[in-house]
């Protein structure tokens, strides 16, 4: 009996080859062998067979199978989120406590001027973030991905120090300026020195993880304010103290580890260091150096650089050249298209209303109910990890499953949902009513939207800005591009850290209601202009955003010209033989 199941089997799985075989021969067969076949029949044949290669190229390497040194470089890069996560969530915790009120000479009773400096506070660091951003495309470029992030860890780390130290708010904006520099060019270079490195099936999650260590650090910092409030006497300056100095962790730790990691492969073949590129991609692919698929990788990351510098040579010429001609290129029409999306995407992420969360967590929570400090901080530590454990799930399954287009519809569309259930709730319960008595179940609900809030953002909006913006700009001017984007959005930023408490102070629910339509607004943006990236190379961008592209109903495929869809190689052929 079980020699006639094996038996069975046997011709089953026969069967099903077979038959899979001829359904590939059918579909490789040529439009001129199925006359027969109407146009959009063909179109969809077409379709299902370049589904097929991309299915192919997967298979090749999977998401997970990543060598040591990728994870390596990937986490001890992204350390620089943690430490951005933590200086985001920590100034919460230091507003409520009674010794850094008393410290720097800030009365509780007077609202207004509570506000205003709490908002310069948290402004001042944005400022610098915004400065550091943009100074970073010069180290970038000259000292390369690695060295300039050790040089932002450095800068951090007295910014930090500073902050610490300080005995008035003087000191402490200085502190907060400089820890921004740190903190902006840092927000600049790990995501692009993640997408350097990464492989396009691996670039979502290791993109992710940028944004995952950012709500890693705002978690940490939550409850470390919870903890060394529930512990240290509420007179004592180690209550504001000791947070700050756990934050220069993530920075030390850098400063000390970057310098054991390697450049991208994609800087040193700008710099003409290929010998030592092709070292780096056998290390990060897991490859023997001398491996084929090592050379073909270099050969398309070389191409790629000479076309766009050809092209961007050719262009300089025209419009005149000098020390900005690199900037001129930047917002030129070859890239405008790309630049007006990343900086749309990075304007969007600070109004759909999250960092106002992040900042002030513990003052929304006793206006829409608790009124003591240890339960703010409890619901704010809780509010940390559900944003960490959904970031974690959110770019390990699904961006780089579902894409990047869909999420950011999506997650716009619920966050307003949920932001304009907390207006409604906030409303149903405003603070002039609130007592030291029972929790009132529209509290209650608010909280569990702004959860549901954090749950949505956490898939969406949070990560794949950052990812979206590091993986669409050419080589030769990626690290300006993602430089302007990022400056967007450290500029909405600091918008948000001066104007919102604010606009607490004068309404809670308006404030949610403000921000609930935005959200809307980006969701449309999306539909309308946003094209899906995943599974692109990073050279495979130039083509997706040409400006000779039609856009499928669905938005995921594009349509490129025929001499688009070329090899680089062939391309640089003919250009140089059409010169001659």
């Amino acid at each position: 009996m079980p020699t006639i199941v094996n038996f069975l089997s046997f011709i089953t799985t026969r069967r099903g080859r077979s038959s899979s075989l001829s359904s590939t021969s059918s579909l490789s067969s040529s439009p001129e062998q199925q006359p027969l076949l109407h146009h959009r029949y063909r179109r969809r044949i077409q379709q299902q067979q370049q589904q097929e290669q991309k299915r192919n190229q997967n298979v090749s390497l999977p998401i997970f199978d990543m060598t040591v040194w990728t994870i390596a470089a990937a986490l001890l890069s992204c350390l620089g989120g943690f430490l951005f996560g933590f200086d985001l969530g920590v100034v919460g915790g230091l507003f409520i406590a009674p010794s850094f009120q008393t410290h720097f000479g800030i009365d509780p009773n007077d609202k207004i001027r509570e506000a205003d400096i709490n908002g310069n506070i948290v402004a001042v660091l944005q400022i610098g973030c915004l400065v550091g951003s943009l100074a970073a495309t010069t180290t970038a470029d000259k000292l390369g991905r690695k060295w300039s992030i050790t040089i932002a860890a450095a800068i951090f780390t007295l910014g930090g120090i500073l902050q610490i130290i300080g005995d008035g708010l003087s000191m402490l904006y200085a502190g907060r300026l400089i820890a921004g520099f740190g903190v902006g060019a840092m927000s600049m270079l790990v995501p692009v020195y993640v997408a350097e490195i990464a492989h396009q099936n691996q670039r979502g999650v290791l993109g992710g993880l940028w944004q995952f260590f950012i709500a890693a650090g705002l978690a940490m910092s939550y409850w470390t304010n919870y903890a060394v409030q529930s512990h240290v006497n509420h007179t004592d300056n180690a209550l504001w103290r000791i947070p700050l100095i756990v934050q220069l962790v993530p920075g030390v730790i850098m400063l000390i580890g970057m310098p054991f990691l390697f450049e991208t492969p994609r800087c040193l073949c700008a710099q003409e260091k290929v010998d030592r590129a092709r070292v780096v991609v056998s290390r990060i692919r897991g490859l023997d150096v001398n491996d084929p698929k090592v050379e073909k990788e270099i050969q398309q990351i070389q191409s790629g650089i000479l076309l766009l510098q050809e092209s961007l040579t050719n262009a300089a010429s025209r419009r005149g050249g000098g020390k900005l001609a690199g900037w001129r290129l930047v917002f030129s029409k070859q890239n405008r298209r790309r630049l007006l999306i990343g900086s749309a995407l990075q304007m969007f992420q600070q109004l759909t209303g999250t960092n106002i969360i992040n900042y002030f967590s513990p003052q929304i929570y006793r206006s829409i109910g608790l009124s003591s400090n240890t339960a703010e901080l409890l619901a704010t530590g809780v509010y940390g990890l559900v944003k960490m454990s959904v970031t974690l799930i959110g770019f390990s399954c699904l961006v780089d499953r579902y894409g990047r287009r869909k999420l950011l519809i999506g997650g716009g569309v619920a966050q307003s949902l949920s932001l304009i259930s907390v207006a409604i709730c906030a409303g149903v319960r405003p603070p002039s009513t609130m007592t030291d008595g029972p929790i009132h179940p529209a509290s209650y609900a608010a909280i569990a939207f702004l959860y549901i809030f954090a749950v949505f953002f956490s898939m969406s909006w949070g990560p794949i800005p950052w990812l979206y913006c590091s993986e669409i700009y050419p080589m030769w001017m990626r690290a300006k591009s993602t430089a302007v984007t990022t400056a967007i959005n450290w500029i909405l930023n600091a918008a948000v850290g001066k104007f919102s408490p604010l606009l607490l102070v004068s309404s809670t629910w308006g404030t949610f209601v403000f921000y609930g339509l935005w959200n809307v607004v980006m969701a449309v943006f999306c539909l309308i202009f946003v094209p899906e990236t995943k599974g692109k190379t990073l050279e495979e961008m130039d083509m997706l955003f040409s400006y000779n592209r039609s856009v499928i109903n669905d938005g995921e495929e594009s349509v490129i010209s025929e001499e688009q869809l070329q090899p680089q190689e062939e391309r640089i052929v003919k250009s140089s033989q059409s010169k001659n």
